[in-house]
């Protein structure tokens, strides 16, 4: 009889857990719709549409809690097997109840969803304040949301059945990603009071990158100028080539890591200071620099590109520089390529692309900027980056895309150029990058291929191209294109194989402020190319999909990523 009760006992609790699975299944699958879809509502600041949205999550969330909540469920996770399952779903249950009612419900609740969207300049000014009534409801999110994937993060499901296995690490990758939105919405509300001038006066130093001589972060740092911000208002200050921020004596101070692996060159030359990835060393590098030519010290530096700047005015009044007519559209061309054929001296190339870069900077700050859109896609290309002094603020900008702190995001790969040319020829090479990705069964990452092509695309005669362009003959051949290839794998990846045109080749490995790396030096020749292959192999478990960060060239490059089932697991 006792046998008999057991037995009935586990028929009954098997057969609500099957229940309990099919609309586990059907509400699973809602919340991911319905998170996607919010979180698209974010992205697009659609205040109707998340409304709608979080409705729904809310109403799937309590279906999967309901789903795995009951006395059936609390036996099933005491049973050896069943508690593996079982565990992880009551884990993911209470987090999708907590993200729907904590996180999106609040924002949700508000009017407009104004802290998703780059703020607007009104009568030539952006309100410091602008975001205010969103830092409370912004907070909790952030703070939710991160502890909720936090929380699914350290969830077992090693030993789940496969189906589990997804479902969970399903929910953790949406939540990473909404929090990663939510996150950033956060730090911008937190940082405009200050940033923009309505706790005091700031100053900061514009840094405009010019890809036609690549960097890691884009382009060599080319054109400097001051920038006064109080009380939302903007005023340009004076402005400065690299050149003359030169400083013979090397007295700029840089680390052991970067002298090694980079040259002491970053201590003399402000043309070199993002020989490293790391923009916020770049930043206290160029602050250093200007500090030692004009004796201030600037609060803030903003880093822009060309590229970047063309898509913030774009729409906007066209401006005459050098007797050429620059819009948004040929902006680039023009900076990086065309300004060489107008002037032969370097010292008038280098005058106009310093007050050139000024005059469109103007405009932007001057709130004659027509298309937003443009100052989000330049954030999100990273083409746009700030650093700043207080330690606070800058806590909080290199937990976003905008502060540029690569190094310290581990899961993300790296693929770097740094120009060795001493020329402009850099706007005629074109770049690829192919990353495939091999995942095992439970979801996670077994190895990855890297692959970077290079093609100079200049065919014509080397002898019709301007000097700075084609470079000094007695450092590289008039025309060739000599960079180092710099990649970082993801951390819990090891390099394990090389080749260059389907032949193997040596690269010379080193650490980089904890970061494992990797430098190649290539040379074009015109109209030549290169393909380069990494192998990299995990060795940890349980690794996720790695981000991926590379140098934005003179021309919008967009990477391809592949996912693959690995063959090995």
């Amino acid at each position: 009889m006792v046998v008999g009760a057991v037995l009935l006992l586990l028929g009954v609790m098997l057969a609500f857990l099957t229940y309990d699975a099919a609309r586990l299944t059907a509400a699973a699958t809602a919340v991911d719709q319905h998170a996607e879809a919010a979180q698209e509502a974010l992205a697009a600041a659609d205040a109707e549409a998340l409304t709608r949205e979080v409705a729904q999550v809310k109403e799937a969330a309590e279906e999967f809690e309901a789903a795995t909540s009951g006395p059936h469920w609390w036996i099933a996770s005491h049973l050896p097997w069943l508690r593996l399952q079982a565990a992880p779903l009551v884990a993911a249950g209470e987090a999708v109840g907590a993200v729907a009612d904590r996180a999106l419900a609040p924002l949700a609740g508000q009017d407009s969803l104004a802290a998703f969207e780059v703020p607007r300049f009104e009568g030539g000014r952006v309100d410091p304040y602008v975001l205010e009534e969103y830092r409370g409801p912004l907070a909790v999110a952030s703070e939710t949301l991160a502890a909720e994937a936090e929380t699914l993060a350290g969830v077992d499901t090693s030993r789940s059945w496969l189906p589990v296995n997804d479902l969970v690490r399903g929910l953790e990758g949406q939540i990473e990603t909404l929090g990663g939105l939510v996150a950033g919405a956060h730090a911008t509300a937190e940082l405009l009071p200050g940033m923009l001038g309505g706790e005091g006066e700031r100053h900061y130093l514009v840094v405009v990158q010019n890809n036609a001589e690549p960097r890691t972060t884009g382009g060599l740092p080319g054109a400097f100028f001051e920038l006064t911000v109080e009380d939302g208002r903007m005023e340009l200050g004076r402005y400065a080539a690299a050149r003359d921020l030169i400083d013979d004596a090397g007295r700029v101070a840089i680390t052991e890591d970067e002298e090694r692996i980079f040259s002491d060159r970053m201590s003399t030359y402000p043309h070199d200071a993002n020989f490293t990835p790391e923009f916020p060393r770049t930043a206290e590098i160029l602050v250093d620099f200007w500090e030692l030519r004009y004796g201030e010290r600037p609060d803030a530096v903003v880093s822009i590109d060309p590229v970047a700047l063309g898509w913030m005015l774009e729409g906007s009044a066209p401006l005459e520089a050098g007797g050429i007519e620059i819009t948004g559209e040929n902006l680039a061309m023009v900076m990086l390529n065309q300004a060489y054929f107008l002037y032969e001296d370097p010292l008038e190339q280098d005058e106009f692309f310093a007050r050139t870069a000024a005059a469109l900077f103007a405009q932007v700050v001057g709130g004659q900027v027509a298309s937003v859109s443009g100052v989000e896609q330049a954030i999100e290309a990273h083409r746009f980056l700030l650093w700043s002094a207080d330690a606070e603020e800058q806590a909080l900008l290199a937990s976003t895309g905008v502060g540029g702190a690569f190094l310290e995001s581990p899961d993300t790969l790296g693929v770097f150029l740094n120009d060795g040319s001493g020329s402009k020829i850099g706007y005629y090479i074109g770049s690829d990058v192919l990353v495939t990705d091999y995942q095992c069964n439970d979801g996670s990452i077994d190895s990855m291929t890297v692959e970077v092509e290079l093609r100079h695309g200049y065919e014509g005669d080397v002898a019709d191209l301007p000097d700075y362009i084609t470079g000094i003959p007695r450092f590289v051949p008039r025309g060739e294109f000599h960079a180092n290839v710099l990649v970082y794998p993801p951390a819990g990846f090891a390099l394990t194989g090389t080749t260059r045109d389907g032949e193997a080749m040596e690269v010379v490995e080193d650490v980089h402020e904890g970061r494992a790396m990797s430098q190649k030096r290539i040379e074009l020749k015109p109209g030549g190319q290169v393909n380069l292959v990494y192998e990299l192999q995990a060795t940890e478990a349980e690794l996720g999909l790695p981000g991926l960060q590379m140098t934005p060239g003179p021309r919008p490059n967009q990477p391809q990523l592949l996912l693959e089932q690995s063959p090995s697991c």
